[in-house]
């Protein structure tokens, strides 16, 4: 019994020590596990509330951008244009610059939040940026204006899309022959009158007059009496048209291959833009008369690729630009002479039978200069004008000077080949071998020079002997000069002597270079070798030209031949062309800010991608024909003249939105930093401020946290 008791006591005590072991080890798990559960509860808590957060800025950027959407589309709706006379000027909305959007987004808190937006305009902008004066002495009389007589075509033709949208004209419609509608509605916002006859559906108030007396040619002036430089067309390299900008200068222009292949969607310059410059442009094409060498085909200036913009550009905003972008936003390329009295832009005058087509998707935008004296003419046809060629006879040489030859006693030998008078100045050939004499005559000048671009028909040199002269082996060397400096030497060759006179002609060598840079001067290297004892007598030498200078040339003249302007327009067939015209699947953008003057000659388009007014400012034309094709969802007036004064702002009104969030319906508070700011340029395709058509364009959209 001892023994068990013993044995008992002495094993407790190594049962109390595992017991406390197990303790101490559960005691450290369930302090891990407690400091992972707490960790995980408070991460969870972290995430929770993040997300939270990150609802609650969502909402408030959601507010924000809804708030400006709202307060955009209340501009377009509304007519307001920072006009300057208004009784809530410069308010943007009714009486109030402020506007409180309740409701806009629900937020996470089951809450609606609210926006309210201020609106400032810029003061240079709209009607307070000052009013384009629109009289009668600066705008044609009608919207449409032809002066056709002939039976044998219509003065006004017009396919309109549909019956649904009509052909819309803003100003009165004349033509001094018929008016033919085929498809559709022409609709004016005033009178029609036509002298010969009506046809179609014509909506008018009154109603069109179809047997109307002649209206008279307001026989606007060109504004200018001489032909510009001629300028050649720029090369299609890549230096040429850097960032897909190809520049053209004013001046006078006559190769219309040139410019045709250049804008046919080939080459580097593929897909530029085409900028004229501000300035008169003449184009005067001589292919189709194959008088200028390397110049041929025909006087169509075909525009199929690219966009072409002429005029003072500017962008979206009405802001001048030093050059266009690439690619432009058409139209609104160019500064518009019934927005900005500062408006700088370009005279297109055509003469002869030279004309313009536009094809394939190429844009258009041609703007004219603001004047208050007379309409923004854009493009001009010269009714009147024929080239007629010069003839200089019998000029001399100023110095001359050589080796061999002698003067007659008392006289130099620039006076003894200054005329055929018989003072003639001789060579007599010694030794062995005989003589070589030379002289050189320069300059040998034509009045006051030819101007590059002029066409040379003819050039001889005279050399006129005197009795009894037999040199042989005659050579002559002609360097001619220009203002651009000394050009290539030309080596003719120098016929026999008839009679007394040899004639060198030039005109093959010299006609090119002539064109290209014209002609100031000639040099002449003229050499003789006489044998022993032989005696050459040279009397004169003389310089004979008959060249034709760049000329104003009426569209209709008879001094074209074969001119298809001429020819009575019954729609383009065999013989006939327009001097504007497209093609009849033409889809891209074709617009005239200004005035169209071509009284001599048809017009014929054919419009498919239109957004705005294509002929602005009116046209005045021989016939014209309109044709609308594919999808239109324009529904303003196709050509128009501007109603006068007051007149119209100077290109939209610009206005700048603050918006500022808070929850709830309540109005915000209007202080401190706005949620958003956002720039919107208000644009009106008509001219005059429309509610619901106005175009809004944002310019910039600034989120501020």
């Amino acid at each position: 019994m001892t023994n068990r008791r013993s044995r008992r006591s002495a094993l407790r005590p190594a049962l109390r020590d595992d017991s406390g072991a197990t303790l101490v080890l559960a005691l450290i798990v369930v302090t891990v596990v407690s400091v992972v559960v707490v960790g995980l509860v408070n991460y969870a808590g972290t995430s929770v509330a993040a997300t939270v957060a990150l609802r609650s800025q969502a909402d408030v950027a959601a507010t924000a951008d809804a708030g400006a959407q709202a307060a955009i589309n209340d501009l377009r709706r509304s007519t307001y244009d920072n006009d300057t006379a208004s009784a809530t000027y410069p308010q943007c909305f009714g009486a109030t610059g402020t506007r409180t959007y309740a409701g806009l987004v629900s937020g996470s808190s089951g809450t609606a939040s609210a926006a309210t937006v201020t609106c400032a305009p810029d003061p240079a902008t709209g009607a307070a940026g000052g009013l384009v004066p629109i009289t009668a002495s600066n705008k044609p009389g009608n919207a449409i204006l032809t002066l056709s007589t002939d039976p044998a075509e219509d003065g006004i033709t017009v396919k309109a899309l549909n019956n649904s949208v009509p052909f819309n004209v803003r100003g009165g419609i004349v033509s001094d022959s018929t008016i033919r509608v085929t498809n559709g509605t022409l609709a004016s916002t005033t009178s029609v009158f036509a002298h010969t006859g009506c046809s179609g559906t014509i909506v008018a108030t009154p109603a069109a007059n179809c047997s109307a007396p002649t209206a008279a040619d307001p026989n606007y002036p060109l504004g200018t009496s001489a032909v510009p430089a001629y300028r050649p067309v720029p090369a299609n390299t890549g230096v040429n048209c850097p960032g897909k900008v190809m520049t053209f200068s004013p001046g006078y222009y006559d190769d219309a291959a040139a410019l045709s292949d250049l804008m046919d969607g080939n080459g580097p310059c593929k897909d530029s833009v085409w900028w004229f410059q501000p300035g008169v442009y003449y184009f005067d094409f001589q292919n189709s008369a194959g008088t200028i060498a390397g110049i041929s085909g025909s006087d169509e200036w075909l525009v199929k690729n690219g966009q072409l913009i002429a005029g003072r550009p500017v962008n979206s905003a009405g802001t001048v630009l030093s050059t266009p972008s690439s690619p432009a936003t058409v139209p609104g390329a160019c500064q518009n002479p019934i927005k900005s009295t500062t408006a700088v832009g370009v005279q297109f005058v055509f003469g002869g039978d030279s004309r313009l087509k536009v094809a394939g998707g190429a844009d258009v935008e041609i703007c004219g200069t603001y004047s208050t004296s007379r309409p923004p003419i854009a493009i001009y046809g010269l009714k009147a004008g024929t080239a007629t060629p010069t003839t200089s006879t019998g000029a001399a040489a100023t110095t001359v000077t050589g080796t061999g030859f002698t003067a007659p006693a008392g006289s130099t030998l620039t006076a003894a080949f200054g005329a055929a008078d018989g003072q003639s100045a001789a060579v007599t050939g010694s030794g062995q071998g005989g003589t070589t004499a030379t002289l050189t005559l320069s300059p040998f000048v034509a009045g006051a020079g030819v101007p590059a671009g002029s066409i040379l028909t003819s050039a001889k040199l005279r050399f006129v002997y005197g009795p009894g002269s037999t040199g042989s082996a005659r050579t002559v060397t002609v360097t001619p000069s220009s203002g651009t400096g000394t050009g290539t030497s030309i080596s003719p060759a120098v016929p026999a002597v008839v009679g007394a006179t040899s004639t060198v002609d030039l005109t093959a060598g010299l006609a090119s270079a002539v064109h290209a840079s014209g002609l100031t001067g000639l040099s002449v290297d003229y050499s003789t070798k006489v044998g022993k004892g032989v005696t050459e007598q040279l009397d004169a030498v003389l310089l004979d030209l008959t060249y034709t200078v760049p000329t104003f040339r009426g569209e209709t003249t008879t001094s074209v031949p074969g001119n298809c302007l001429a020819a009575a327009y019954t729609g383009g067939s065999a013989g006939q062309c327009a001097v504007v015209s497209t093609s009849s699947s033409y889809s891209g953008g074709f617009y005239i800010q200004g005035t169209t003057y071509v009284p001599a000659a048809p017009i014929d388009l054919t419009l498919s991608n239109i957004s705005a007014q294509v002929l602005r400012f009116g046209v005045v034309s021989r016939v014209l024909v309109v044709k609308e094709t594919g999808s239109i969802s324009y529904v303003g007036p196709v050509i128009e003249i501007p109603d006068n004064s007051p007149g119209y702002g100077p290109g939209g009104t610009v206005v700048y939105l603050s918006v500022y969030v808070c929850p709830g319906t309540a109005a915000c508070v209007t202080t401190g930093t706005p949620r958003l700011r956002v720039r919107v340029y208000i644009h009106d395709p008509t001219g005059v401020p429309v509610s619901g058509s106005r175009e809004m364009v944002v310019q910039s959209w600034a989120v501020h946290r």
